[in-house]
């Protein structure tokens, strides 16, 4: 297959995102939501700091959660933490509230003082690892995912976020086994099973991938990352009219998904129907402005119609949007190359260049030198 229509888990990532919110995909990573609200309500122990007004407030603030009035349950569940300072669960009902308004800095705090008063508690680490993911600390996500596994080995969601983060960091042999934990909790997990199969994808197996997706559909049929998967597979396999069945479905069950349009777009291009992809590109665009792929995507359909300026122009994108991105800058030299613009070519050449040797990528470096070469 050309590059064009390789596959990705920086895309398939942008799925995971999706459910969480509209922020950028940076900092918005498909982890699995803590528990619903109900589950984490405080449970204030029956003590002289258990007032009548901390019953009343409460017990309020419980009815605005529901009703999913956050910014008033917040404003009294702080109300609360200031009558019973001690209750950790009531610090964790803050960090929920303020984690689901998107405050996830606040939220980092808060759970913080969630862990500093019940130290061995699972889902307050795992609420952690949530708001470090969603800020883009990996790092931190990940040791807090840990921790939470360490006091519960069966925390489904902390092994799922775990999972995703160690395949965001490329650890796939490392993922896999957190996914394999999940099944171990429970075998009909659908997102451990949609985890294994997008890294079975990443590795080049497209059949296993198959196998594993197609398992995660019988437990929920519309599983719209399940036939996600199954596209980016068949797509793989040089098989344009399945790839498009599940991908269309994919679009049905989640219209605003930016990832799904992407691939429905190469789906398009692979077989000819260049209006199709083309509109598939630009309405990727205009439901995630910051997706750095889906511009991407687009130079790349603009460079095989030879119509450089534009490539130019979405390759000029997806470096001011991901700016370590090696093939962006590549590709970006190659269509100032083709307008003739040597010195512009030159500076974004150097610049993949560089991006290459600080990933190592040796098969990059050799690539650029050769565009050099022939720019002389």
């Amino acid at each position: 297959m050309s590059r064009f229509l390789k596959p990705s888990l920086v895309l398939v990532s942008l799925i995971v995102t999706a459910s969480l919110s509209a922020a950028p995909s940076r900092s918005a990573l498909a982890i699995g939501k803590p528990e619903v609200l109900s589950q984490w309500r405080p449970k204030p122990k029956v003590t002289p700091a258990a007032s009548a007004e901390l019953d009343d407030v409460l017990k309020q603030a419980r009815e605005q959660a529901d009703a999913r009035n956050y910014p008033s349950a917040l404003s009294l569940y702080e109300r609360a933490a200031t009558l019973d300072p001690t209750n950790a669960r009531i610090f964790s009902a803050i960090g929920f509230l303020q984690s689901a308004q998107g405050k996830f800095q606040a939220a980092l705090s808060s759970y913080q003082q969630a862990i500093a008063l019940s130290p061995k508690d699972a889902d307050f680490f795992y609420g952690l690892g949530f708001n470090y993911a969603n800020l883009g600390q990996l790092d931190p996500a990940i040791t807090a995912y840990r921790s939470a596994i360490l006091q519960n080995p069966r925390h489904i969601n902390a092994q799922l976020g775990l999972g995703i983060l160690l395949s965001r960091r490329q650890q796939y042999d490392v993922a896999f086994q957190a996914y394999l934990e999940v099944l171990k909790t429970d075998n009909k997990n659908t997102a451990a099973r949609e985890g294994i199969g997008f890294i079975l994808l990443e590795q080049n197996k497209p059949d296993d991938a198959i196998n594993v997706l197609q398992r995660a559909l019988t437990f929920d049929a519309r599983s719209s990352r399940a036939n996600l998967g199954l596209g980016i597979a068949y797509l793989t396999k040089g098989n344009p009219s399945s790839a498009l069945k599940y991908l269309d479905q994919a679009a049905q069950l989640d219209p605003r998904n930016p990832t799904i349009q992407v691939q429905l777009g190469k789906v398009s291009e692979s077989i000819g129907e260049r209006d199709r992809a083309l509109s598939s590109y630009q309405r990727a665009i205009s439901l995630n402005s910051q997706s750095s792929e889906a511009y991407r995507a687009i130079g790349d359909f603009y460079y095989t119609q030879s119509d450089y300026g534009n490539a130019m122009r979405s390759y000029q994108d997806v470096t001011r949007l991901d700016p370590e991105d090696g093939d962006g800058f590549y590709w970006l030299g190659k269509a100032y190359q083709s307008q003739n613009k040597r010195d512009e070519a030159e500076q974004a050449l150097q610049q993949a260049k560089r991006k290459y040797q600080a990933q190592n990528r040796e098969d990059g470096v050799q690539k650029v030198n050769l565009a050099l070469e022939q720019l002389k």
